[in-house]
């Protein structure tokens, strides 16, 4: 009885032995032991960011399946060339159906790629910019819809710097020269400064067109604009949702006649 106990009692240490030693190898730690530098330097890339101007836009619209995804940087020197790009798609549900895509220099400034995202829903979206001093790091959710509808009770998703950007607009789907309910959702976003939103169009000039946005009782933020109808027959908009203090947020729509 005193061997089978103490055989017992051997295996048990054993086993607490091996669980200790690989729990001390592979285990990272719930805190971050330098997480005074990861702060510091976080807060010292955005200052670098704020010194250059630095911006960047991306689609604002997906649907399951193939999708364009182009990003466009640019500081207040014009376009960001030559940077490493990358763009990380990732699902809350696990790594299954995660994608990574380092994004081609299409165009001065503009990096893309043909995406493809398996399944409709929330994904999360991570880009990575470097080029030079300028390290940017971007987190934002996104909801893939079926091509031609909204997003079923969602708003178009997007980022300011750290602050993401809700956007929806009413009725849906905008058309040309008919008055438009621009709402925009700022998830603890804490500014006096309200938001608004600039509509243009890429490479051309559109004139201004500005949607002054008021904050509401629910703490959403409410204006109304109008999509001119191009005289060269374009329906690709932009909807550029300025936040003081944090950046801008582009959202590309497609505006029908």
């Amino acid at each position: 009885m005193i061997r089978v106990a103490a055989g017992i009692f051997a295996g048990f240490a054993v086993l607490m032995a091996v669980t200790i030693y690989l729990s001390h190898r592979g285990h990272e730690g719930l805190v971050d032991r330098n997480y005074y530098e990861s702060a510091s330097n976080e807060f010292s890339e955005r200052e670098i960011e704020r010194r250059a101007g630095f911006e960047v836009r991306v689609p604002g619209r997906y649907r399951p399946g193939g999708n364009r995804f182009e990003a466009v940087l640019a500081t207040a020197e014009g376009p960001l060339q030559g940077a490493r790009v990358v763009l990380v798609a990732m699902r809350s549900s696990g790594p299954s159906e995660d994608r990574r895509y380092v994004l081609r220099e299409v165009a001065p400034g503009t990096y893309g790629e043909d995406i493809h995202l398996p399944s409709a829903g929330q994904w999360i979206f991570s880009l990575s910019a470097d080029a030079g001093t300028i390290h940017a790091r971007r987190r934002w959710t996104v909801v893939a819809a079926p091509a031609g509808e909204p997003p079923a009770g969602e708003p178009l998703r997007s980022a300011a710097g750290g602050q993401e950007v809700l956007l929806s607009i009413s009725p849906w789907p905008p058309r040309a020269m008919r008055e438009l309910a621009f709402t925009v959702r700022l998830p603890g976003y804490a500014g006096d400064a309200p938001p608004y939103a600039d509509l243009s169009m890429r490479k051309m000039e559109m004139g201004r067109n500005r949607v002054p946005l008021a904050r509401q009782a629910d703490g959403t933020f409410r204006g109304t604009g109008v999509f001119v109808r191009c005289p060269s027959g374009r329906k690709d908009w932009e909807a550029s949702v300025t936040v003081p203090g944090k950046g801008k947020a582009v959202f590309l729509i497609d505006v029908a006649d």
